[in-house]
């Protein structure tokens, strides 16, 4: 499906709009480009034109913003919120650099969101914890929670059950790429830290003080273990 011109602008603007209706965080052109492509409403004049030369058309509704020490970091505006955006990537080029991304740092949910094998299909990535990974589609009420992972950082099929198993090669270049997905997103590698999540992926998880008494009991002890109801009423309702 395409639309005429003027009936692109209006659904293009319509989404910008939206976007900054929820949140001041800046609309990436490639997180709109995905939408796009995804709705499939490019308009029927496109032809050789990018991206960023059909929003060039729209203005002066809507401009493009650029970091300068990141050039893939291009966001979409409409007037009323662009000095906001400039601020927070004038803010963004004083800040430190960056710690190179280490793979035993992330949490598990990010490291399968760039391995798991899934093809031509997008993954998205929840932006705070609990972390998780998405394939396919995210409710439209969750987008703002959401960052799309691109299949140029992905490395789909890799095995990364065993960090230790990795060879350097294919080490450097995930976490090459996963540095480079974050700064293009404005994102720090760090925020994806497994520190604190991977207490919410252990197996123990959501079980009572009670089950895991008796967990660590042998069989045998278990079965003979007699806990007064008043105790037993006290465990269940501690995690």
């Amino acid at each position: 499906m395409s639309f005429q011109p003027e009936e692109f602008q209006n659904r293009i603007k319509a989404i910008v709009q939206e976007h900054y209706a929820k949140t001041r965080t800046p609309l990436l052109l490639s997180h709109l480009g995905s939408r796009i492509e995804k709705e499939q409403l490019w308009p029927d004049d496109r032809g050789q034109r990018s991206l960023k030369q059909l929003i060039e058309a729209c203005r002066p509704d809507l401009d493009i913003v650029f970091d300068k020490r990141s050039p893939a970091f291009v966001a979409v505006v409409t007037p009323d919120i662009k000095n906001d955006v400039e601020e927070q990537i004038a803010a963004r080029l004083g800040e430190k650099e960056t710690t190179p991304v280490r793979l035993e740092d992330l949490a598990r949910p990010i490291l399968l969101a760039f391995c798991i094998n899934v093809q031509n299909q997008p993954i998205y990535i929840r932006r705070t914890k609990p972390f998780r990974y998405d394939v396919g589609t995210i409710p439209p009420d969750s987008e703002s929670e959401y960052v799309v992972v691109e299949p140029e950082y992905r490395r789909p099929g890799l095995r990364i059950d065993n960090l230790n198993q990795i060879t350097l090669t294919d080490r450097r270049d995930l976490e090459n790429r996963i540095q480079k997905w974050a700064t293009v997103h404005g994102l720090d590698a760090e925020q994806f830290s497994r520190l604190g999540q991977d207490d919410k992926e252990m197996p123990d998880a959501g079980k009572t003080a009670l089950d895991r008494l008796l967990a660590a009991q042998p069989p045998d002890v278990a079965q003979r273990m007699m806990i007064p109801a008043d105790i037993a009423q006290f465990l269940s309702r501690i995690r």
